[in-house]
């Protein structure tokens, strides 16, 4: 009957949608995976053939099982110490690899992989075989000093080295970042750095968001026109690096920063009367000064202007005369306490 036609074939695609998904559960478990949703950055989830507790990359299996539909793949909890080749000889198509909570200490890099995000491991060395494809590496919070193979992979456009050991006597320069200029994104927050340089005067032409959040960089060598290798340069994360003073001339501002839209620049110590006036200069050159989403805490000696703190310059105290004399002072009811001020009153009343 013709009629029951359109009917089969409907059933028929539903047969063929559940074989392949059934196909795909069989071979993620020929693996020993399992699929599951995995956040591998704020507001990203997607589905990751799972290996927790992984002891071994597969260099030592006599027979290598594969799956060549795996494009995503997740290390979770794995004493895995070393990640070679061979492991990326279990997933030929892999595309995007994220390590958690692992004791990994080597990481080996190939040709396919575009997205690797292992933050919080213990990874101290990179090897790269080919890595051209290579896009986003995310190594935060790991024991990685020596950068040399990484300035290689220049099809990056995002890298995040916050919180590793890769500062080289308190000092970071960027010469030695200079051929990936495909570089959109930079993380070195958390590296305890005093110094930037770039002794090379190498340019970072796609460079938009830079990081530097964290660190006690020193304001006298604190140098803008450093700035001037970033053209692009949109944001400037100047978070909590303890900064006492920043040196900023209005007529310089756009040639340092030609492209700068937003900087943030809580948890400074900067001077209130400098701040403000900081503040307004770069609102004036279509700068935003992004304000947290939350107040700080300002501590005794600060107050607070804009969501953050600066600090607040108290005046000596006034010299008082005393005697041998003792007067007492009876409160009558037509006395008024003096009335306290606000910092933000004593800061209008010292600097207009």
């Amino acid at each position: 009957d013709r009629s029951l036609l359109p009917l089969l074939l409907v059933e028929m695609r539903f047969l063929v949608i559940a074989l392949v998904a059934l196909s795909s559960i069989e071979t993620a478990l020929s693996v020993k995976c399992s699929i599951e949703s995995i956040n591998y950055a704020p507001g990203n989830a997607e589905e990751f053939c799972v290996l927790k507790g992984l002891k071994t990359d597969g260099a030592a299996t006599g027979d290598i099982q594969t799956d060549p539909s795996i494009t995503r793949v997740a290390i979770v909890d794995s004493s895995l110490k070393r990640l070679t080749a061979a492991f990326y000889e279990r997933f030929p198509r892999l595309e995007h690899l994220v390590v958690r909570n692992s004791g990994l200490e080597q990481l080996h890099i190939t040709n396919i992989v575009r997205i690797i995000d292992a933050p919080g491991n213990q990874i101290k060395s990179i090897s790269i075989q080919g890595g051209g494809a290579l896009q986003e590496l995310n190594l935060h919070s790991n024991s990685i000093s020596d950068i040399t193979p990484i300035s290689g992979l220049v099809g990056l456009t995002k890298l995040n080295l916050g919180a590793t050991s890769i500062a080289n006597d308190n000092s970071f320069d960027f010469t030695d970042l200079g051929r990936l200029t495909n570089l959109t994104e930079l993380y070195i927050d958390g590296l305890d750095l005093y110094y930037l340089e770039n002794t090379n005067k190498r340019v970072l032409p796609n460079l938009r968001v830079l990081d530097l959040s964290h660190n006690p960089l020193t304001p006298s060598n604190f140098q803008l026109d450093l700035f001037r290798a970033m053209p692009k340069l949109e944001v400037l994360l100047l978070r909590n690096c303890l900064l006492t003073s920043l040196s900023v001339y209005p007529d310089e501002l756009r040639t340092d920063f030609p492209s700068l839209e937003k900087i943030y620049l809580e948890g400074n110590h900067l001077k209130c009367p400098r701040f403000t006036q900081l503040l307004d200069i770069l609102k004036a050159n279509g700068i935003d000064p992004v304000e947290p989403e939350q107040a700080e805490e300002c501590s005794q000696g600060f107050m607070s202007i804009s969501q953050m703190c600066c600090q607040f310059l108290m005046l000596p105290p006034t010299e008082t005369t005393t005697t041998s004399s003792t007067t007492t002072v009876h409160p009558s009811s037509t006395t008024q306490e003096p009335k306290q001020l606000s910092n933000w009153q004593k800061f209008k009343n010292w600097f207009g």
